[in-house]
């Protein structure tokens, strides 16, 4: 065990209700868990105790400090965050909330609906509608429009707003170009579909539970007497990160325990974009009998302070200490193209492993976006470097996968009674990815001779030319036929999550087709098992009545671009102890210090820039924020800077030896680049 601050030991063993403030790395969450383990020492019963934390992962933290206590047993211990808690909720009492909550058949079983089950329920809704010219004229794919009417209803209820008020705040306060109001207009059409079909058929997104919870079930005396009966003791961790719904829960509930803790991470609110109110959080000072200040930070020097502070001053306008800032920047890299600069940091990064002894898992490479082509050139780089990296992403579009789209390609063509038809490069690249001899040259050549595209279909082998046949080889000509009976043999009733185990478990995983095990196609089949499990199982309450309804929805929804937050393992299995790569907010989210971290594209206005959202504004959303004031332009700059600047000091504080800023002169679309954050470090760059 670590020795303790007296801070810190006053925090662990203050009664009643108690305020922890600080920034991250002051030791807030040390307290919290030492907190966590006093009362368990004492005698109270891990069933009585409730842990509040902002991140499902951050719930690990918790489970290894208490494991690793040697102190048992804790198997009731209840370490969730507040949308797990009010789903559970919700659930448990959900015959005592239905019909309130304006479910049409309260009688009928609730059918909670995951992220990518809610998009492609909303797909069902919309697609009708542009087909009748919703949406016209509006900058944005389908499936951003589908993302964005999601955050609304989410928003909404994150935020203790109703859909009606958070249609009109978008409307109200909208200032700019009039078809705007259309396309919001279309937006809220939408929207009051899917809520209309959510209550008739007992399905429950998270919009709707967190509304069902916020505005029913924690105003019922039955509720608050099985909450007081059950927790005797709460923390909360990271109440900044909380909703404002998340946070009323906390301040109306506090009371009913015998101690609370909440802590505070004065540099956070990264959640804003997801309705988190760090403003909002600022309540629980007053509401608590002790605060307490956590001011040392443990795991940066000073020094990353004042580089954080070059950032401010540009952006703030603010005069904090820069003297000793450029002492943390360790170099910086830079190349005309993308590929050119990863290509000059590969070796930098090899050289601080190799001659610095900073471990791999001590590196963190940072980036505001992270898209196919980057990812790529990366990966590829580290794994020629032979350095060990991970990547840490929050959500993903399978479609992205190539695995992911040849399974989908064998499922097409296993049900042509669907009608879903895979385009002639799709079943080339699925044919390259199920067998390990193949090669895209003679994927392509095969192709082009047995399959239909007009009939979504496969010829036999025998329809193929002798100087063809022989060109393909006989090896590889044995396994497509073989694939191609399997395929012909599947009858249509087996389950879409069933068929899509057997491709791989009973075919393509099997020696013949990969001599070696398909480590990233068993990470990729698991998920779209897991994924196809869920809608079989929620398909009758979301209208889909027959196999092919089911079927088709899967195909066409990932292929429409769904967004998973369980993406598929991409490429080969990540090695924990490796480079982390990440985007900004991902990183930060994670909580994880490192040694060095890179700055990945420093030049790019990406560090600044904020989601293009026309159809649902997250700060218009926020509870905190009047109603009717309009959206200005020099609101919009204004926290574009307040962001950046919280994000370079969240970054700062979680930085040890310093960083790296690689950066290219050309982006993605051959732009030259000199974004804000560039601008900002050419100070501390220069000295």
């Amino acid at each position: 065990m670590i020795n303790l601050t007296p801070v810190q030991e006053t925090a662990v063993t203050a009664p009643h209700t108690s305020f922890l403030l600080g920034p991250a790395g002051s030791g807030k969450t040390t307290a919290l868990q030492h907190r966590l383990l006093r009362l368990l020492q004492e005698g109270e019963t891990a069933y009585t105790l409730l842990i509040l934390v902002a991140e499902p992962d951050h719930q690990q933290g918790y489970r290894d400090f208490i494991h690793q206590s040697g102190l048992g047993p804790y198997a009731d211990l209840k370490i969730t965050t507040y949308i797990e808690m009010a789903r559970e909720m919700v659930a448990l009492f959900w015959p005592l909330v239905a019909r309130d909550a304006g479910f049409a058949r309260p009688y009928q079983p609730p059918t909670f609906l995951s992220y990518d089950l809610a998009q492609l329920q909303m797909w069902r809704i919309i697609t009708p509608m542009l087909a009748d010219g919703a949406f016209s004229d509006l900058r944005l794919r389908p499936q951003q429009i589908v993302s964005q009417l999601l955050d609304t209803l989410n928003r909404a209820a994150l935020n203790a707003l109703s859909l009606d008020e958070a249609i009109a705040r978008q409307r109200d306060t909208w200032v700019g170009e009039p078809e705007r109001l259309l396309h919001l207009t279309d937006a809220a059409k939408a929207a009051r579909r899917f809520r209309k079909q959510c209550l008739e058929n007992s399905l429950l997104d998270l919009s709707l539970v967190i509304e069902v919870f916020d505005t029913q079930l924690i105003k019922r005396p039955e509720f608050h007497r099985y909450f007081s009966e059950r927790y005797r003791h709460l923390i909360v961790d990271n109440v900044e990160e909380q909703t404002p719904a998340g946070q009323n829960f906390v301040a109306n509930l506090m009371n009913a325990t015998q101690t609370t803790a909440v802590a505070y991470d004065s540099g956070g609110g990264y959640k804003r974009f997801m309705a988190a109110d760090p403003l909002g959080a600022n309540k629980f000072r007053t509401l608590c009998q002790r605060a307490f200040d956590f001011a040392p930070i443990f795991t940066a020097p000073p020094e990353m302070q004042q580089l954080a502070n070059v950032v401010e001053n540009h952006l703030m306008h603010t005069t904090h200490p820069t003297a000793a800032a450029e002492e943390m920047v360790i170099t910086t890299v830079n190349g005309r193209y993308r590929r050119d600069m990863v290509h000059n940091l590969i070796p930098l990064l090899a050289a601080i492993i190799a001659e610095d002894g900073v471990h791999p898992r001590d590196i963190a490479i940072i980036s505001p976006y992270l898209d196919g082509a980057l990812r790529y050139t990366l990966t590829q780089a580290l794994q020629a470097a032979r350095l060990p990296y991970y990547l840490l992403r929050r959500r993903s579009s399978p479609r992205e996968e190539p695995r992911v789209r040849a399974w989908l390609t064998w499922l097409a063509l296993a049900h042509p009674q669907w009608g879903v038809k895979p385009a002639a490069y799709d079943v080339a690249e699925a044919f390259d990815l199920s067998l390990h001899e193949m090669d895209p040259a003679r994927a392509q050549l095969l192709t082009s001779r047995l399959y239909m595209p007009e009939e979504g279909a496969l010829l036999p082998i025998a329809e193929l030319p002798p100087p063809i046949a022989a060109r393909i080889g006989e090896p590889l000509l044995e396994l497509v036929e073989e694939l191609r009976l399997w395929l012909a043999e599947q009858d249509g009733r087996t389950p879409l999550d069933t068929f899509l185990y057997n491709l791989f478990a009973n075919l393509l995983a099997q020696p013949r087709f990969q001599p070696k095990p398909d480590l990233a196609g068993a990470a990729v089949c698991d998920w779209l098992v897991r994924a196809a499990g869920r809608l079989r199982q929620s398909a009758a309450p979301m209208g889909l009545a027959t196999p092919g309804d089911i079927g088709r929805a899967f195909i066409e929804g990932i292929y429409n671009g769904l967004v998973t937050a369980r993406p598929p393992e991409l490429g080969e299995p990540p090695d924990p102890d490796g480079i982390m790569i990440s985007t900004i907010y991902g990183y930060l989210l994670a909580g994880r210090p490192a040694r060095v971290q890179v700055w990945l594209e420093t030049a790019a206005t990406g560090w600044w820039d904020i989601p293009n959202q026309p159809l649902s504004n997250a700060f218009v959303l926020a509870q905190s924020r009047p109603a009717d004031l309009p959206w200005s332009t020099e609101e919009d700059f204004a926290i574009r800077n307040q962001l950046l600047s919280r994000i370079i000091r969240g970054l700062a504080v979680r930085c040890q030896d310093g960083v790296i800023l690689a950066t290219s002169e050309l982006d993605r679309r051959g732009q030259r680049q000199d974004g804000v954050l560039w601008r900002a470090l050419k100070e501390a760059i220069s000295r």
